[in-house]
């Protein structure tokens, strides 16, 4: 079973549970050397956030990625 983490790229908005058990989305930046995803989760500064494979619950694919290449 593929787990869910696995399916992030950049640009994928991703949907992660925080600590306090409230989702919160972000756009997803770059890889984390611990196995995750750095996240962009708005606000005037670019708050980031951690989308690792215990606290993702969405995966929404980024606009780019549905379009076919040609």
């Amino acid at each position: 079973m593929t787990r869910l983490i696995e399916l992030v790229k950049a640009g994928d908005r991703v949907t992660i549970v925080d600590r306090f058990g409230v989702a919160q989305t972000g756009r997803a930046v770059l890889p984390c050397s611990a196995g995750g995803w750095v996240l962009n989760m708005g606000g005037r500064y670019g708050t980031p956030g951690i989308a690792t494979d215990d606290n993702t619950i969405k995966v929404l694919r980024s606009p780019m990625r549905r379009r076919p290449v040609i």
